[in-house]
């Protein structure tokens, strides 16, 4: 939430009705006005009558300040559609005459956005723990209904045609009205939600009884007593508009900065909960459909399946499925609790201010630099999962993702180099390209780059202990037909225990310090599946360690120079 948003500075002159000489805010608008707007208005006649902090008591704090001096107080005030809003107001008077600062905090904004972001977590949690749609679109029409009075909400769906539409909630929705809008077809005129849906764009109606959107279905409106209606469409990733989220009034109205700011989460969140489920319909009948396929063909593919599902690779599926939910569970999990951490301490500092209780700048400190620290940690942890995600999709490449071009391979080991060093800000090891720049390649350039990036972080991380060293790729005597690349460091070396399990998955001798086990091993099948070729590893204690990779000789070409 930035606190910035909610916060407005008036100036004002010390007289009857406390006018206003100058105003600005936080946000665009100030009550609803333009910050401008307001200049040469009465304060005290933007304060709510008849209740505690209305003008008469504002006029009495404000004649009462002695020059210099400060006083809070808390004041409904009314915006320019005639709601009111809790704020709270410091009023400062100036060391000499009779200008008065008077700093706003929109109370209310402070309490809606929080009320906003508790739902969409509530909506965001119903969805990743596999509630059925109906009972989450039902809860996010609720969630915002009480955000406004009066307001009613709906949530239309898309049909797959990409034409017809279909209740999806709205429980307070008249069940007839409901009923008039299911198998409707989208289009321009065809009211809020179906022109929201065909042009891709909020439609905000003010007057159903007269805007031309709705002349179709104004008379099946009527009886319902609905008289403005904002319609904003619902995307989902990579699909396009699925549908909309639509507000009622039983007036008529045009949405204020809160409204259209709901409008945009609720349509965000139905958005989020409407894909899931139809990936997750989508992967029951992929299930459904395999389960029929297994059955029908059992007996045939019975030793094809014996044949092939051997107890090794049964073990290493095993070990590969749990070392993936073993790496991504610590991220995730810290990046969980720190999340906790912050909403607690968010929690503690908003109910002070719920409750009118004094907040002092070193809890505003401590606060600030926990929520800071607990921010930095989920970034931290994120960071680490998203690395580890990245290395299990490197596990899934295949060759018709990766592109075939002809490239000087000393180009791509200087890529590759410049790559690490980047991002590790090794500035210790010293590198050495011994590759002729005639040396061409007609195979893919992208995997052995990342083959090569993956070796030279190996050498930066493992072998020197922080210590100066240095990393050479050359060339060296292959079989026939073949290429070999060599890339050498003179670090500690590696004991043979580690050397013959080095290209297992999540084998690392620097867990906790940011190694995941998988380098070697996307490294590994690289190599064999997609540039067809072969990588050992030597090393010894003290005499450092060498990779060599051969490749085909088919695919290199050597230009003269």
């Amino acid at each position: 939430m930035d606190d910035l948003a909610h916060l407005a500075m008036l100036s004002v002159r010390l007289a009857p009705g406390l006018p206003i000489e100058q105003a600005a805010s936080g946000r665009a608008e100030l009550l609803g006005h333009a910050p401008q707007a307001l200049v040469g208005q009465s304060l005290t006649a933007l304060c709510a009558p008849l209740s505690p902090g209305s003008a008469p008591s504002l006029q009495r704090e404000a004649d009462a300040l002695a020059p210099g001096g400060s006083t809070r107080l808390l004041a409904p005030l009314i915006r320019r559609d005639r709601s009111v809003r809790q704020h709270e107001l410091l009023l400062t008077r100036a060391a000499a005459g009779d200008t008065v600062t008077v700093c706003l905090v929109d109370l209310g904004a402070i309490a809606f956005a929080t009320a906003l972001s508790d739902g969409e977590n509530e909506l965001l949690q119903m969805v990743a723990t596999g509630q059925p749609l109906k009972p989450v679109l039902d809860r996010l029409t609720a969630l915002i209904e009480a955000q406004f009075d009066g307001m009613f909400c709906s949530v239309m769906l898309l049909d797959a045609d990409g034409v017809h539409i279909h209740p999806g909630a709205g429980p307070r929705m008249p069940d007839s009205y409901l009923q008039l809008l299911d198998g409707l077809s989208i289009g321009p005129g065809m009211g809020s939600c179906g022109t929201a849906m065909f042009e891709d764009r909020t439609v905000i109606v003010e007057d159903i009884q007269t805007d031309p959107l709705w002349a179709p279905f104004k008379d099946l409106v009527a009886p319902h007593g609905f008289k403005a209606c904002w319609s904003e469409p619902i995307h989902a990733a990579g699909q396009g508009v699925i549908g909309s989220f639509a507000m009622y009034y039983r007036e008529q109205r045009r949405p204020g900065a809160d409204e259209l700011a709901a409008l945009r989460v609720a349509s965000n969140l139905a958005g989020i909960a409407i894909d899931q489920a139809r990936r997750d319909e989508e992967r029951r009948r992929a299930a459904e459909w395999l389960e029929e396929q297994v059955q029908a063909r059992s007996a045939e593919l019975l030793q094809a399946q014996e044949e092939l599902v051997s107890s090794r690779k049964l073990a290493a599926l095993g070990q590969l499925l749990a070392g993936i939910a073993h790496e991504l569970n610590t991220p995730l999990s810290n990046a969980l609790l720190s999340a906790d951490v912050m909403r607690e301490h968010s929690r503690v500092v908003t109910d002070k201010l719920a409750n009118h209780l004094p907040l002092r700048r070193q809890e505003m400190t401590d606060w600030t630099t926990q929520t800071a620290h607990a921010a930095q940690l989920v970034e931290h942890n994120v960071r680490r999962a998203l690395q580890l995600i990245t290395r299990f999709r490197q596990l899934t490449e295949d060759g018709g993702r990766a592109v075939r071009s002809r490239f000087a391979v000393r180009d791509v080991a200087e890529q590759a180099w410049s790559c690490v060093q980047a991002r590790l800000g090794v500035r210790h090891v010293q590198f050495i390209c011994d590759l002729p720049e005639a040396l061409k390649l007609d195979g893919y350039r992208d995997v052995l780059r990342q083959v090569l990036e993956q070796l030279f972080e190996n050498a930066c991380l493992h072998a020197f202990g922080g210590s100066a060293g240095q990393v050479r790729i050359g060339t060296a005597p292959a079989p026939t037909h073949h290429l070999m690349l060599e890339v050498r460091d003179n670090g500690g070396g590696m004991p043979r225990a580690d050397l013959e399990r080095a290209f297992e998955p999540f084998f690392s001798t620097r867990f906790g310090q940011g190694g995941s086990g998988l380098g070697l091993f996307v490294v590994h099948s690289l190599v064999e599946n997609l540039l067809g070729g072969v990588i050992r590893l030597d090393s010894q204690p003290g005499k450092g360690t060498v990779a060599r990779l051969e490749l085909p000789l088919s695919d290199v070409v050597r230009m003269a120079a």
